[in-house]
């Protein structure tokens, strides 16, 4: 059983959680969001009231709509869960009833509701690098039932997925992996941070890391290949030693010359986690999600539950999504952003990659001083915005959740971290909107 240091406000909120999710008699209601996140904790979630025999019914969406919103309204007897989300519309939530709970670990909005609110930030953990929205249903589902610990690879799945691995796990995140790894549920191993495919697809179809002249380039990755006496058909962990050697060498020079910063570099050879039970890593399971989320919701949300057939379906989804985000960064690495004095920004034509070539791109291929804003365009009129800096630029003040909920000037509205966030406005607003977001960060980098 894991046994996790947590505070003691945290326990007493999770238990009245637990408490109120099984003793409710009707189907209990989950949102959660469609990233890897939000597919692990809606999996952790659901796979908890399996196993407790409870009713429940699950959605995957993009946000809390007008839609979610009116859905709720209607319903008499309810009890609705929010995962991975509900922090930045707890106003609008709280109207609704006090039979609504959320767990979150975005920036949190100052509240004095009825809603239980279950959001890392409020209990002193760092929603943006020590706990994701699944490690909040994981912590939830251990107080439901200490026999859930088994989930704990979904957990930081998810967390993997909204890139809290980088580095290293931290915090809450860390303490579920040590602990999970004493107890025989992960196995971890050190080395090249590449798919576990054969070599030279490994590195032509890489797109994080996105190395300049071998992402998404055949030729000039066979020739690496053969100067440097290495079988293209050996996978990374195949490896001899010296040839890991000579390959990380290879890939941590491209890297620096095409301008990444050292916390970016560092990840190329990292610490990996293995799930024994299902011969799979950590952060191919984020991978399978994440990808599979954008296509359809079902597979993933299987799939994270045990389902094998639905496995091997995410795995084919996975292929194609990163073809897509590999085909968007070399785009992107091709036409560059567009630079105002403090902000840089591009348009996206892949609405489903935009947010991965916001932050991959923001890694590895733009400017390093200034955030980057990716814009795609919806159907309805409206800009989708996907903000994303580094952690040097937080150290440097930058918080894009204060940009991006500045949205709410032009008649939009957003949230999210201080590293990655989102946003969207009217298309008619997008100049003004810029200027206020370089206006903003402008101020936040000269404190």
């Amino acid at each position: 059983m894991l046994r996790l240091p947590i505070p003691e406000q945290l326990v007493s909120d999770l238990n009245l959680a637990a408490e109120k999710i099984l003793s409710f008699d009707s189907a209990v209601r989950i949102f959660s969001h469609h990233d890897a996140d939000g597919i692990a904790a809606g999996s952790i979630l659901a796979k908890a009231l399996v196993r407790e025999e409870r009713k429940f019914h699950l959605s995957i969406v993009s946000g809390i709509s007008d839609e979610v919103i009116q859905w709720i309204s209607k319903e008499k007897d309810r009890l609705v869960v929010f995962l991975d989300m509900g922090s930045g519309d707890i106003e609008a939530l709280d109207s609704l009833g006090p039979e609504i709970i959320i767990l979150d670990h975005h920036q949190p909005m100052d509240y004095s509701g009825t809603a239980l609110e279950i959001n890392s930030h409020r209990y002193g953990i760092d929603g943006t690098r020590e706990a994701s929205g699944s490690t909040m249903a994981f912590l939830l589902s251990l107080t439901m039932n200490s026999g859930n610990s088994n989930l704990a690879h979904l957990s930081l799945a998810g967390s993997t997925g909204d890139r809290q691995h980088v580095g290293g796990f931290r915090g809450i995140n860390a303490k579920i992996a040590e602990t999970g790894e004493k107890e025989g549920l992960l196995i971890s191993r050190k080395g090249l941070n590449l798919r576990n495919v054969p070599l030279r697809r490994a590195l032509s179809a890489s797109y994080d890391p996105f190395v300049k002249g071998l992402s998404g380039r055949e030729k000039e990755v066979e020739k690496l290949l053969e100067d440097l006496k290495i079988d293209g058909e050996k996978r990374a962990s195949e490896l001899y030693e010296d040839e890991e050697k000579r390959l990380g060498s290879i890939l941590l020079l491209r890297l620096l010359k095409q301008g990444c910063r050292s916390d970016i570099v560092d990840e190329l050879i990292s610490k990996k986690y293995l799930v024994p039970s299902l011969n799979i890593y950590v952060s191919e399971i984020a991978d399978y999600m994440d990808a599979s989320a954008k296509k359809d919701s079902g597979v993933a949300v299987s799939m994270a539950m045990g389902d094998e057939s639905s496995l091997y379906k995410a795995k084919e989804l996975a292929e194609e999504y990163g073809e897509v985000v590999l085909k968007a960064l070399l785009t992107l690495e091709k036409n560059r952003a567009k630079e105002m004095e403090n902000i840089q920004w591009f348009w996206s034509y892949e609405s489903e990659v935009a947010s991965a070539q916001a932050g991959i791109g923001m890694q590895y291929l733009l400017n390093q001083e200034k955030p980057a804003f990716c814009l795609t365009e919806t159907n309805d009129g409206k800009i989708k915005i996907s903000a994303r800096g580094t952690k040097y630029l937080i150290s440097k003040g930058l918080n894009l959740t204060e940009v991006c909920r500045a949205a709410s000037k032009v008649g939009g509205k957003g949230g999210g971290h201080d590293i990655a966030s989102g946003c969207s406005i009217p298309a008619k607003k997008k100049k003004e909107f810029l200027e206020i977001a370089d206006e903003i960060v402008g101020k936040q980098l000269k404190k």
